[in-house]
């Protein structure tokens, strides 16, 4: 007797499928960081990955990383990575002890399959963390009040 096999026709086009990280930096010496750059800090993740995952994983992840958002004044960043591969990019994040010679914690607020649930979450937290520079002294008012303006405009005009 000889069986047949149905073979099921697989479908050509496959969508990635992302997830949206949104982190806070939180530097220990309290002072803001303006001349941290979006490069420089997607390097430090893409070596971070490597480091402590391995270069297999890094390959992976390497393509699909990218940063959506950064801003220095508040420390909150949206990173764009892999659904497979969100829990590596999320641990390096984590592990991640010092940035340009100075001591950082990484905290991860929120993981979102969209952008826009991640924008909507930036959105509260950019507005919680100008309160809290100037609870600080760190900016006035003012500066808070347009700075959270300018971070809402551009989280609005985020593309995937």
């Amino acid at each position: 007797r000889t069986r047949r096999i149905s073979v099921r026709a697989i479908p050509s086009m496959v969508r990635f499928k992302n997830r949206y990280l949104l982190a806070e930096l939180r530097w220990h010496d309290g002072r803001v960081d303006d001349t941290l750059q979006d490069a420089a800090l997607l390097g430090l993740l893409r070596q971070g990955v490597a480091l402590n995952f391995g270069d297999v994983s890094a390959g992976a992840a390497l393509a699909s990383i990218a940063l959506k958002y950064w801003n220095p004044v508040t420390g909150l960043a949206v990173v764009r990575c892999g659904r497979d591969m969100h829990r590596e990019v999320w641990a390096a994040m984590t592990l991640m002890r010092d940035v340009k010679g100075r001591s950082v914690a990484v905290c991860v607020l929120h993981n979102g399959s969209t952008l826009r649930s991640s924008q909507r979450a930036a959105m509260e937290h950019s507005e919680g963390a100008y309160q809290r520079l100037v609870g600080r002294g760190a900016v006035g008012e003012k500066a808070a009040v347009k700075g959270a303006q300018v971070a809402v405009s551009v989280l609005e005009g985020l593309q995937p």
